[in-house]
């Protein structure tokens, strides 16, 4: 909880670009400019502003295709058809209203973004620059990337994601913590709990299921019974590296980077001094320095000199030493004349604005200076870089165009000398090498895709490879026999009615030992169990399981005697749990004032308030479902 409270201070503005990005891969296609359409192409309509169908099944798609990424990126167990598609399509309808109604209230309080400001947001976003520097290349093909139309619609997007955030910022910022309320957060975070646990075993053995269960089973739940679809793909890669064979340097370019580069390459040189201030009496200072200076020329050490007499606090302890040292780091009065030294020579007093300075070449390491040939393949991949970038992007945007232009891949493929490559069959969990990217399994089985058989918009796989893919055979799930099926539903059966009668038993001994008719040691011993007492456990332990501290944490405090209860594990079986005490530190109450407590409070409450505002508008709107 603790993490939680530092990241509600975060910056609202830094994380806006961030926040466009995922918007436009989670609702591709909404725009704010009202269309004409008849109710057939209305999915909803908010104060006047269409929602329409089209709008509704790119975003219903792309939450699809990420909600896909997610459960593949969890593991192969989680399979994306269990995604229930009126949830997802109600949930993301429900979220084009709310983003809608916001923007009508941001318009309302007249919020506004400047073209300077969006501006700079774009050129600073690393995602949108090439080498350090903004690339319009490179921006057009993330924002097509994104399915965006065009660089306005993109730019209107930021926009009204930056108005949205200082809607959501006006109550974020304002929002505070009484110190009550710190005060409470700090008695529960630092409250800790006694308690004894155990555990009670899922029985599956006791528990038989009949044909005839099975057979009702199957009947009732055909759908999770299907064969797995599945797709044979055909995909075209493009990687950054294909391009260094393809790039010459010249030789005058090379010529004249190698010489830049030794350029840098200065001798080195290092100092050390003791600095006589002025202040105010220059000629005392100076003849303090030539003083120092005779005792030195009489053979005493420079280094012990300094540490007797030097005025910079900075070296007086290190002998006066200042390290190797650079053309045009000092004045320049004293870089003349520690360049005219020789190594371990001491220099006549110099002035510079600090004061007087007795200055000493200690080492002086002369460059060394590599030759052309020594440099060349360092130069070359260098200046290759350059022009791969931009032969990268550019054939990037050209497969893009291609792939949009084109019914398959054939033509792209001929048209960048690219090969075309064949995966599959392929379930919608991927394979291995570029389908086991989860991007590439989202568009293969994305709608328009899957279904209208075209060429997928061009997918980066990370920042030197693009891809576009394209459906070559798709393989529709069939319905699977009751044969093939009888032992798993068996299994789920038995798992379910042992997971049940678990649940049953235990809160019969949970009764047992509220009402005293049975004791915990007696419980132990019918369980062939022992109860583990856990002391002082706060709440973020990590010796204990988070499944079970939370339950505990939830738990009313004992009064006297202990309370009871029982919680179902992960696995289905059941922990019973005897609470025995609640303890809060002396001093949890004086950590109130922590400033993370009323950050952590103060975030809530926003967040309480800025929800509150949704609702009020949404119910004051005129919004309309079709």
């Amino acid at each position: 909880m603790l993490q939680n409270m530092r990241d509600k201070a975060q910056s609202w503005v830094a994380k806006v670009i961030v926040g466009v990005i995922v918007l436009v891969f989670a609702m591709t296609g909404w725009e704010s400019i009202s269309r004409f359409t008849s109710n057939e192409q209305k999915a909803a309509e908010v104060n006047g502003t269409v929602i329409s169908t089209a709008e509704l099944e790119q975003a219903v798609s792309q939450q699809r295709r990420q909600l896909s990424q997610q459960l593949q990126q969890l593991g192969e167990q989680f399979d994306p058809d269990m995604i229930d598609e009126q949830v997802l399509r109600r949930s993301v309808l429900q979220g084009l209203i709310d983003r809608a109604v916001l923007l009508d209230a941001a318009r309302d309080a007249d919020l506004r973004v400047s073209e300077q400001m969006i501006d700079q947001m774009l050129l600073n976003t690393p995602d949108f620059q090439v080498n350090g520097q903004f690339d319009a290349n490179r921006f057009d093909v993330v924002i097509r990337n994104m399915g965006m139309s065009s660089r306005m619609a993109f730019r209107e997007l930021v926009r009204q994601e930056l108005m949205l955030a200082q809607l959501r910022n006006g109550f974020q910022a304002t929002a505070f913590a009484t110190p009550r309320e710190r005060e409470q957060l700090a008695l529960l975070e630092n409250q800790s709990r006694d308690f004894a646990v155990v555990r009670m075993e899922l029985d599956r053995d006791a528990v038989s299921v009949s044909d005839e269960r099975i057979e009702q089973f199957y009947k009732d739940n055909l759908s999770d019974f299907m064969s797995p679809e599945q797709v044979v793909l055909e995909t075209l890669t493009l990687s950054r590296s294909d391009f260094f064979d393809e790039v010459e340097v010249d030789e005058s370019a090379l010529e004249s980077m190698y010489q830049r580069e030794i350029g840098n390459l200065a001798e080195q040189r290092r100092a050390s001094h003791i600095l006589f201030q002025v202040d105010g009496d220059e000629a005392a200072a100076r003849e303090q320095a030539e003083a120092v200076k005779a005792r030195i020329d009489a053979g005493e050490d420079f280094a012990e000199l300094a540490r007797e007499f030097s005025q910079d606090p900075g070296t007086r302890n290190r002998g006066g030493d200042l390290g190797y040292v650079e053309r045009d780091s000092f004045d320049p009065a004293f870089e003349d004349a520690l360049y005219a030294l020789a190594e371990n020579q001491v220099s006549e007093p110099v002035l510079s604005e600090f004061g007087y300075h007795l200055i000493k070449l200690t080492k002086l390491q002369s460059a060394d200076v590599p030759t052309l040939e020594e440099m060349r393949p360092t130069l070359e991949q260098e200046l290759k870089s350059e022009q791969v970038a931009r032969r990268f992007v550019e054939a990037s945007q050209e497969l893009a165009n291609l792939a949009y232009e084109s019914p398959d891949l054939s033509e792209p493929a001929r048209a960048l000398n690219v090969e075309l490559e064949t995966h599959g069959p392929l379930e919608r969990s991927g394979g291995e090498g570029i389908t086991a990217n989860p991007r590439v399994m989202a568009a293969a089985f994305s709608e328009e895709v899957l279904l209208d058989r075209r060429n997928s918009q061009l997918i980066e796989l990370d920042a030197d490879t693009v891809a576009v893919v394209r459906v070559k055979e798709h393989i529709a799930s069939e319905q699977r026999s009751l044969d093939e099926v009888r032992s798993e539903i068996a299994d789920r059966l038995q798992y379910q009615l042992a997971v049940e009668q678990a649940e049953q038993r235990a809160g019969e001994l949970v009764d047992g030992l509220r009402s005293g008719d049975l004791t915990a040691e007696a419980l132990a011993e019918q369980l062939g169990s022992e109860w583990a007492l856990h002391e002082a456990v706060g709440r973020n332990d990590r010796d204990v399981p988070q499944a079970l501290l939370r339950q505990v944490f939830t738990m009313p405090r004992p009064d006297g005697a202990p309370v009871y209860g029982h919680f179902r594990q992960p696995d289905g079986s059941q922990w019973i749990v005897e609470l025995r005490g609640v303890s809060i530190p002396e001093e949890a109450a004086a950590q109130a004032q922590e400033p993370m407590y009323g950050y952590y409070i103060a975030g809530q409450t926003g967040e309480q308030d800025f929800a509150a505002l949704r609702e009020a508008l949404e119910k004051d709107a005129d919004v309309e479902r079709y």
